[in-house]
């Protein structure tokens, strides 16, 4: 049996992060330090737990802004047109700063991600930055899952394993309505030539942006689908 995410409770030491994206301030409460929050969990499982092939699923990734997620943010507040009056879907939304952005400049947006302590921090970085924002616990893996279509689907630095760039891009497709957009930021992972390829395959075509986030450069790709896929 798999191990249950909900089942180990842990509390992480937290503060308070401020990023002012466009003409606002977003406030967000955040994992103090990564390494500790990893301690945490860790010391909080069995021994049992621990040889779970799933554990690793329970790892506070989502405590921390990272670049690729301020990019995102960055991008979305300059591009508004992307977004306002649009169905929008962030998918491992993390801590949720794109999501807020994006619907604080007029996107109707839900928010997800598959991590049990992530509607937490959602809902209280909504809060904390005064901005109302949809959420629901979502794995977008689950082949059986049914869920609207979007005019934007959206995520950021979600290629960290080899064998999700062409899942990854499979799995997007799926929630994009005929004519939707796919935006996704990356801070230059490993896989991420094998995505773009997966993306080509399928009949998207790319634009490219680059973004810089404390002096680390960002690429966030706009796709659109201008063909039938390929065999």
């Amino acid at each position: 049996m798999a191990l249950d995410m909900k089942s180990i409770k842990v509390d992480y030491q937290r503060k308070i992060e401020q990023r002012k994206i466009g003409d606002k301030l977003f406030v967000l409460e955040v994992i103090r330090d990564l390494d500790e929050a990893i301690d945490t969990i860790c010391n909080a499982m069995t021994e049992e737990d621990k040889k779970d092939p799933f554990a690793e699923d329970l790892c506070p990734y989502f405590g921390i802004l990272w670049p690729a997620a301020e990019a995102l943010a960055e991008f979305i507040s300059k591009n508004s047109q992307y977004f306002i009056h649009h169905r929008v879907l962030e998918l491992g939304c993390g801590l949720g700063l794109p999501s807020l952005v994006a619907s604080y400049v007029g996107g109707h947006v839900l928010a997800t991600d598959f991590h049990p302590d992530v509607e937490t921090y959602f809902v209280r970085n909504s809060r904390h930055s005064n901005i109302p924002c949809d959420y629901s616990r979502l794995n977008w893996r689950d082949e059986v899952l049914m869920l609207e279509k979007f005019d934007v689907v959206m995520g950021s630095d979600i290629l960290y394993e080899g064998k999700h760039a062409s899942e990854v891009a499979q799995g997007l497709m799926r929630f994009i309505k005929p004519g939707g957009k796919i935006i996704l930021s990356d801070p230059g992972r490993n896989y991420l030539q094998s995505f773009l390829t997966s993306m080509k395959n399928e009949g998207f075509k790319e634009e490219m942006h680059l973004i810089s986030v404390k002096d680390k450069e960002v690429f966030v790709f706009v796709f659109e689908r201008i063909t039938e896929c390929t065999e």
